[in-house]
C-alpha cells in the first residue's frame, strides 16, 4: 500500500493516529441538547400605562416565572417587556399586527421568526387573576407543544 501512496508505514501511522487524535479532541464527550426554538413572551405597551396594562405584565411575568421556571432557566422560554411607543420598537406593530397592548408568543430559530400567536384573550381575563393566568398558562404549553410536533 505504501509504494502506491509513496509514504512510509511508519509515516501512514503517525498520520492516522494524528487524525483521529484530532477527531477526538473536538468531538465533545456529552452532546448538548438541541434546542428547536426559543419561545419569547413578549408584553408589548405603550408610554403611557394604565393599572389595567400593569397588571396585564404583572400576572403574564408572574405566571410565566412560576410555571416555566425550567424553561426559563434551560433558556427555552425568554420574557421580554417592550414599549412599542418607543421608535426602534416601533416595528413590533406591524410585524405582529398589534392595535393594542398585547401578550405575543413568539418562535424564534436561528435568529429567524418561525411563527407567533398573539393571546387576544388577555383583556377578558385581566380582570380575574386566576383564569388569566391559566389562560396563559395553557397559551404558552400548546405554542410549544405544537412546536416539538412540527419537527
Amino acid at each position: 500500500m505504501s509504494k502506491y501512496l509513496n509514504v512510509q508505514p511508519a509515516q501512514l501511522f503517525i498520520v492516522l493516529f494524528s487524525l483521529l487524535l484530532v477527531t477526538s479532541l473536538t468531538q465533545p464527550v456529552f452532546a448538548e441538547p438541541v434546542v428547536a426554538g426559543k419561545v419569547i413572551v413578549y408584553y408589548f405597551h405603550g408610554d403611557m400605562r394604565c393599572r389595567t396594562c400593569n397588571r396585564i405584565e404583572s400576572y403574564t411575568k408572574e405566571t410565566v416565572k412560576s410555571e416555566f421556571a425550567k424553561e426559563l432557566a434551560d433558556g427555552l422560554i425568554e420574557i421580554r417587556i417592550v414599549n412599542t411607543d418607543d421608535s426602534e420598537n416601533e416595528h413590533f406593530i406591524k410585524d405582529f399586527q398589534l392595535t393594542n397592548r398585547a401578550v405575543v408568543l413568539v418562535e424564534n430559530r436561528n435568529g429567524e421568526l418561525v411563527k407567533w400567536s398573539n393571546l387576544n384573550r388577555i383583556w377578558l381575563l385581566v380582570s380575574d387573576k386566576d383564569s388569566f393566568q391559566f389562560y396563559i398558562e395553557e397559551e404558552v404549553k400548546s405554542f410549544m407543544d405544537s412546536d416539538s410536533k412540527s419537527e
